[in-house]
């Protein structure tokens, strides 16, 4: 005989209702992946090469992987947003699917453009952490509005999103960098598929210990340890991807990035 033990893990989230129209939201970040798209679109006619345009789209079918870590990092959506698609107990906004488009997309090609030639790690870092400023301001205006809301203990809820987003961009471009130095032409197109595996990478090995933190039962002192590690292994991220960029910058010359 068999025992089935139901385990309520979604019964603690919470009904949120957003203070402001949410369209602000959708308006925003669509002009954003608009834009980006435009940029990536003149950028790959100009230099004939479509690593841009794959980077967006990329980061769109990345999207896909956002209700995991809603779950995981206990995030929920205002109700009255314009879903885009629902997982995992979670209802995705729209805007937030365009949102990625600027962060995870372009901004990882720009990136790549800057490995290839040959940037100082100093710089990497600093846009690590403008990444990291920029969807900090965004997460402090969505809160506000309770257009989204981290419902988990502190201080943990306040890491699921910002300070990952520091290294996401910069092991992204590593990759596009490293792999589309071995790709010209079209065949750039296939590394659509980086994004989509750069985002779950850094949440998965830097967002561990603040995921398993959130749930589990652990003392105070214990959700402090596990923050400090996530931001601890963000930072390390960043570093290790900066110092084999230059690495590689030292041994490969020339090629589109």
């Amino acid at each position: 005989m068999t025992t089935r033990v139901l385990i309520p893990a979604l019964t603690d989230v919470p009904v949120l209702h957003s203070g402001i129209d949410t369209a602000v939201f959708l308006v925003g970040f669509g002009a954003l992946a608009v834009a980006s798209f435009a940029v990536a679109a003149v950028v790959s006619v100009r230099r004939r090469d479509p690593l841009a345009l794959a980077a967006c789209v990329g980061a769109l079918v990345c999207a896909l992987n956002e209700p995991i870590y809603d779950y995981l990092g206990k995030i929920v959506y205002a109700a009255d947003s314009t879903t885009a698609y629902t997982a995992f107990g979670r209802h995705i906004p729209l805007f937030l699917v365009l949102g990625y488009v600027p962060w995870v997309g372009l901004l990882s090609y720009a990136v790549a453009r800057l490995m290839a030639r040959g940037v100082a790690p100093r710089r990497l870092y600093a846009l690590a952490l403008g990444s990291f400023a920029s969807v900090v301001l965004v997460e402090t205006l969505g809160n506000l509005a309770h257009a989204w809301s981290y419902y988990g203990r502190p201080p943990l809820k306040y890491l699921g999103v910002a300070p990952q987003m520091a290294p996401v961009p910069i092991l992204c471009g590593l990759l596009l960098y490293v792999l589309g130095s071995r790709l010209r032409g079209w065949r750039r197109l296939w590394l659509v598929f980086v994004p989509t595996v750069a985002l779950p990478a850094v949440y998965a090995s830097a967002g561990w210990p603040m995921y398993l933190a959130l749930h589990s039962d652990v003392p105070k002192v214990v959700q402090y340890l596990a923050g400090f590690l996530t931001l601890a292994l963000c930072a390390a991220i960043v570093a290790c991807a900066a110092a084999a960029a230059r690495a590689r910058a030292l041994t490969i010359h020339g090629g589109p990035a």
